[in-house]
C-alpha cells in the first residue's frame, strides 16, 4: 500500500491539479509521466489535457488564481510548519513568483483553517514498487576492538512487505548501490520502481517537479531497469512502509541486544530476517510476507541483468581538436563533430563511455597499464583521415553561426585577418564561453570586438565579463586595450600573436 499525504485541494482534482497538469505538460512530460508523478489515473490526465487543448482553460466556477501552479507546493510547506513570509520568500526565490505577500498570506491562513489532513491508501501491484531508507542503530564493535557508528539499510517490497536488511557504516553512493545489488540478489529480481528519500547518495537536487538524480545512481538504475522515484520533501508518508519497518527492525532485532563484533551482528541479522521478520504475520496486511512474495510477487519482478554492475566513475572532459578526450593520463577518441564540446565520461565494467546530451558517442576499453597512450577509432576522423584545416574551419563556422550573426561575422573577419596561418584555438575559446554565457551575450560581445577590429578571444571574454556587451559601439567606454586592436599593431603581426 502506498500512503499519500493530501489536503482537501489535493484530494479533489480542482483548479490546482488542473494547473499542475498543464504546467508539467508544458515542461515536456508525457501523460504517463504526469500520471505517475501526481499518482492519478492516466485517463484522467488525458481528459484534462484534452479539455485544455479545446478550451485553453478548464471550465470552472472560480477564476484562475496566480497561486494555482503553486498550491501543492504551499500545502507541503505549510505541513512543514513554515510561516507565510518564509513560504512567500521561497516562492519568489525558487519559482520567480510575481504575486504579493498578502495573497500568499491569505491562502496560508485558509489552509490552516481547513479540515485535518487526510491520507489516501493506495495498493501497489506485485513487483511494482519497493521503498528504501537508512536507520541509525548506534555503535557496533569492529574486529580491532574499536566501535563505529552503524546504520541499517532496508528495502521493502510494497506489495508483499518482504524485505532485505543490511548493516552499513556510511551512506555513500557506493554503499547505497551495493545495498541495492545485494537486495536484488536476495529477492531474485528487481522492482519496477524504487521510492527513495531525498538522500544525497541518490538525489542531488530536491526540486518539486524535477529532482536531479545522482549520476552514478541513475546509471545503476538504467543498468537494472528500475525507475528511481524520489519522495516529496518533508513528506515521510510517501514511504511510510519502510519507515515503519525501520522502527520494527531496530526494536525487534537490535534493541537490548549485545554483539561481540560486526560479524556476529551481520550473522544474527540474516538469521532473524529469514526466521522471524519475513515469516511473521504482518501487522497491517495480516499476511505472511514470505508467502505473499513467493506466491504473487517474485514472478512479477524484473529479471536480474546478465552482467553485474560495477560502480562507475563519472566525470567530464572537453573534446580536443585532435578528436580525443583525456582520462587517467590517456587519450580516447570521439567523433570529430564534437570538437570543443564537453562530454560526460562514464567508467563501467572497465569500459569508457563518452556521452553527449544523454547519447553514447564513443566506447573504449580503459587503458591501465600505460600512460600517455592514444586509443583511437579511425572512424572518428572525417574520411578516415586526419582532420584537415578545411574540416576545422567548417566545424567552427557552424558553431559560430549557432551563437549568432555577429559571431559569424567575427569568424569570417578573423579568417581574413590571419590568412593561411589559421589558429583555431582563439575561436575554440570563444565557443567555450557558452559554458558560462548565453549566445546573445557572446554574439553582442563579438559585435563590439570586431567593430573595434579587436579580433581576439581575450577581447570577447573581457567584454562578456565586464557586462558591456550591450553598450553602444560608439561609446568611448571601449574596455578594449589598444594593444588588442589594429591601431597599435599591423595586421601582419597577428599570426605571431595567435601562436
Amino acid at each position: 500500500m502506498l500512503i499519500k499525504q493530501v489536503g482537501v485541494d489535493y484530494i479533489m482534482l480542482g483548479v490546482a491539479m488542473h494547473t499542475t497538469i498543464q504546467t508539467l505538460s508544458k515542461k515536456g512530460y508525457n501523460k504517463t509521466q504526469i500520471a505517475k508523478i501526481l499518482e492519478i489515473d492516466r485517463k484522467t490526465v488525458r481528459r484534462i489535457l484534452n479539455e485544455l487543448n479545446e478550451k485553453g482553460c478548464v471550465e470552472r466556477k472560480e477564476t484562475c488564481s496566480i497561486l494555482d501552479p503553486y498550491k501543492e507546493y504551499i500545502q507541503i510547506q505549510v505541513n512543514k510548519d513554515l510561516k507565510a513570509m518564509r513560504i512567500y520568500q521561497d516562492l519568489v526565490r525558487e519559482f520567480g513568483f510575481q504575486g504579493s505577500y498578502d495573497t500568499v498570506k491569505k491562502y496560508v491562513a485558509k489552509i490552516k483553517k481547513s479540515p485535518p489532513k487526510a491520507y489516501m491508501v493506495l495498493h501497489s501491484l506485485p513487483g511494482e514498487e519497493a521503498q528504501v531508507d537508512f536507520g541509525y542503530i548506534g555503535n557496533i564493535k569492529l574486529p580491532d576492538g574499536k566501535y563505529k557508528k552503524a546504520w541499517i539499510f532496508v528495502m521493502e517490497l510494497s506489495y508483499s512487505r518482504y524485505m532485505y536488511v543490511q548493516i552499513v557504516f556510511d551512506q555513500s553512493v557506493s554503499t547505497f548501490i551495493d545495498c541495492h545489488k545485494k537486495a536484488f540478489k536476495y529477492f531474485g529480481g528487481v522492482p519496477q520502481n524504487i521510492k527513495i528519500d531525498n538522500l544525497k547518495a541518490a538525489i542531488l537536487e530536491t526540486d518539486f517537479y524535477e529532482p536531479v538524480v545522482q549520476r552514478n545512481y541513475a546509471a545503476f538504475a538504467s543498468h537494472y531497469g528500475f525507475a528511481p522515484e524520489p519522495c516529496r520533501v518533508a513528506t515521510p508518508t510517501d514511504k511510510g512502509k519502510v519507515e515503519s519497518n525501520i522502527k520494527y527492525v531496530k526494536n525487534n532485532c537490535f534493541k537490548a541486544r549485545e554483539f561481540k563484533d560486526i560479524d556476529e551482528a551481520k550473522s544474527f541479522l540474516m538469521e532473524w530476517l529469514d526466521t522471524i521478520a519475513n515469516v511473521r504475520k504482518h501487522g497491517t496486511t495480516k499476511k505472511v510476507p514470505f508467502e505473499e512474495f513467493n506466491s504473487y510477487e517474485k514472478e512479477k519482478l524484473l529479471p536480474l541483468p546478465k552482467e553485474d554492475y560495477n560502480i562507475s566513475e563519472i566525470t567530464s572532459a572537453t573534446v580536443m581538436p585532435n578528436c580525443h578526450i583525456s582520462y587517467g593520463g590517456n587519450y580516447y577518441s570521439v567523433p570529430y563533430a564534437y570538437i570543443g564540446e564537453e562530454v560526460d565520461i562514464t567508467i563501467i565494467n572497465n569500459l569508457l563511455k563518452a556521452i553527449y546530451k544523454g547519447k553514447e558517442i564513443a566506447l573504449h576499453p580503459v587503458e591501465k597499464s600505460e600512460k600517455g597512450k592514444f586509443l583511437t577509432d579511425k572512424n572518428h576522423y572525417p574520411d578516415y583521415k586526419n582532420i584537415t584545416a578545411d574540416d576545422i574551419k567548417s566545424i567552427y563556422r557552424e558553431k559560430m553561426n549557432e551563437i549568432g550573426k555577429h559571431a559569424a561575422i567575427f569568424y569570417e573577419k578573423f579568417l581574413e585577418q590571419v590568412g593561411s596561418k589559421y589558429n583555431y584555438r582563439a575561436i575554440a575559446g570563444i565557443i567555450s564561453l557558452r559554458k558560462k554565457y548565453d549566445n546573445a551575450t557572446i554574439d553582442n560581445a563579438c559585435h563590439r570586438a570586431y567593430m573595434y577590429n579587436a579580433l581576439k578571444y581575450k577581447t570577447v571574454k573581457r567584454i562578456c565579463e565586464q557586462g558591456i556587451n550591450l553598450l553602444p559601439v560608439e561609446t568611448n567606454q571601449t574596455y578594449i586595450n589598444s594593444e588588442e586592436t589594429s591601431l597599435s599593431r599591423p595586421l601582419s603581426e597577428y599570426s605571431k600573436l595567435l601562436n
